[in-house]
């Protein structure tokens, strides 16, 4: 699989860009986790293009409409949780290999009691991982730091049991995080 080429042995990144971009990594996962759409958008270099599961994504105005349009669902009640990165040399920049998990951790419509600071009780059997992906982000360093200018999400696995009968924006408006406040 071409996404997933063959790694090193040994990376050749320095420490310091290792670290810069795996948080940038995990802080970009925070970004979808608390439904900053703007920070989301500005991860990527306006000419990015994200290979997903839903489709290609090419572009801020894309990525925009996917992300308000076709993404919604993917966050309320759900933590992201970047594991086992690899960060390697890609150019003039570095690739980051990682496993994302997608914890459901409440329905969508609890979600906000969660973010209110509730704590509750489960007999759903949450959290549970709901959705798995592979995945590689070619990052370029820019003047504010790092961008994904390609990201491939691979092969993936749900439990379809934890996804929303009704994955419309607009039935899970109602439940995403806001920023107000923030």
């Amino acid at each position: 699989m071409a996404a997933f080429a063959p790694i090193s042995r040994q990376g050749a990144v320095n420490a310091d860009d290792r670290a810069s971009a795996v948080d940038f990594v995990n802080r970009v996962n925070w970004f979808f986790e608390t439904w900053d759409v703007e920070a989301m958008i500005d991860a990527f270099l306006p000419d990015a293009v994200a290979y997903h599961f839903h489709g290609t994504i090419r572009g801020h105005a894309e990525i925009r409409r996917f992300f308000e349009h076709d993404y919604p669902y993917l966050i309320p009640g759900v933590g992201r949780h970047a594991t086992n990165h690899i960060v390697d040399a890609d150019g003039d920049g570095v690739v980051v290999r990682y496993q994302n998990l997608l914890i459901r951790h409440a329905a969508p419509e609890d979600a906000p009691k969660l973010g209110a600071g509730q704590v509750m009780h489960s007999d759903s059997g949450l959290p549970a991982i709901w959705l798995y992906s592979p995945m590689r982000d070619r990052l370029r360093k820019t003047s504010t730091g790092w961008k994904i200018y390609e990201r491939y999400i691979g092969g993936s696995i749900t439990n379809r049991a934890l996804t929303p009968v009704d994955t419309s924006a607009v039935a899970v408006a109602p439940y995403l995080p806001s920023l107000q406040g923030a």
